[in-house]
C-alpha cells in the first residue's frame, strides 16, 4: 500500500494549496491512500482577531473551526472515493507557544487520525506523552517526524517496553521522508538510519507496531512521489505493517 499520511495544505499557516489539489495530485501520483493533516493552530486560527476577542468562547470557536474543515475534506473523500483513499487528520504540536496546544474542551477524537509533534523537545508542555494520546481520543495516532530510539534512550527506557505501549495504543510511528523548500532540503537522519538498524527493526517486529510514511508537504512543486513510494515498499520488503 502506497501511502502519505503527512500532507498540509491552505489550512496550515505554512501550506499553500487547496485540499482538492493535493488529492488530484496524489491521484496523479499513483497513491492509494492520502492524508490531509493540517496544522490544529492552522485550522483555529483562520480568524485570528476574532478568537484572541473571544477567550471565554474559545473551546466553542475551536470546536466549529475544526468541524468546518473536517466537513470539507469529508466531501472530498466522498468526491474521489472510486479513485483514491482520503483520510482527514490534524497535526497537533505539545508546545505552548499562544496558541498551538490544544485547550480543555476542544474534541479531536472525531478525526481519521492525529499527529503529534515536538514532544521530544525540552520545552514540550505535555509530561506524559501517552497520556496526550488519551487526551487526543482519535482511533489512530502518530508520532510525527520524530527521532524515537534517540527519545526513548534520552528517557531511560527500552525500544522494547516503549513498541509494545504503542502497539497496545494503538499509535503508529511516522518516517517523514521530506524533501522540500519549506524544510531547507533536510532529510531526516533516523530515516535514513531505520532501514540500516537491524536491532530497531527487530524491536519494532516484535512489538507489532505499525508505521506510516509522509512527505510533509506544503506546496506540490516541491512534491517527491519517488520518495514516498520507495518508503513505502521498502516497509513492506520488511514484513511490517503500516497503519490502516
Amino acid at each position: 500500500m502506497i501511502q502519505d499520511l503527512h500532507s498540509h495544505t491552505y489550512y496550515s499557516y505554512c501550506g499553500k494549496d487547496s485540499p482538492e489539489a493535493v488529492i488530484q495530485n496524489a491521484i496523479e501520483k499513483g497513491l492509494d491512500v492520502v492524508g490531509i493533516s493540517d496544522h490544529y493552530h492552522g485550522i483555529v486560527m483562520s480568524r485570528r482577531g476574532f478568537v484572541y476577542e473571544n477567550e471565554e468562547n474559545k473551546a466553542w470557536l475551536h470546536n466549529n473551526a475544526l468541524k468546518r474543515y473536517y466537513e470539507h475534506i469529508k466531501t472530498l473523500a466522498e468526491k474521489y472515493q472510486n479513485d483514491i483513499e482520503v483520510w482527514c487528520g490534524i497535526e497537533i504540536s505539545t508546545l505552548d507557544i499562544g496558541f498551538t496546544l490544544l485547550p480543555d474542551g476542544v474534541d479531536v477524537s472525531f478525526f481519521d487520525y492525529c499527529l503529534i509533534e515536538n514532544f521530544q523537545f525540552p520545552e514540550t508542555a505535555v509530561d506524559n506523552i501517552f497520556d496526550f494520546v488519551t487526551r487526543c481520543g482519535c482511533k489512530r495516532t502518530g508520532f510525527a517526524h520524530m527521532d524515537l530510539p534517540a527519545y526513548i534512550a534520552s528517557k531511560g527506557l527500552t525500544m522494547s517496553d516503549f513498541f509494545k505501549k504503542m502497539k497496545e495504543e494503538n499509535i503508529f510511528w511516522e518516517l517523514n521522508v521530506t524533501y522540500d523548500s519549506t524544510h531547507g532540503f533536510q532529510e531526516h537522519q533516523y530515516v535514513k538510519d531505520f532501514f540500516v538498524s537491524d536491532k530497531l527493526l527487530d524491536a519494532i517486529r516484535k512489538s507489532g507496531m505499525k508505521l506510516s510514511v509522509g512527505f510533509d508537504g506544503h506546496r506540490l512543486e516541491d512534491y517527491d512521489a519517488d520518495r514516498v513510494i520507495t518508503a513505502c515498499r521498502k516497509i513492506e520488503e520488511l514484513s511490517i505493517p503500516m497503519i490502516t
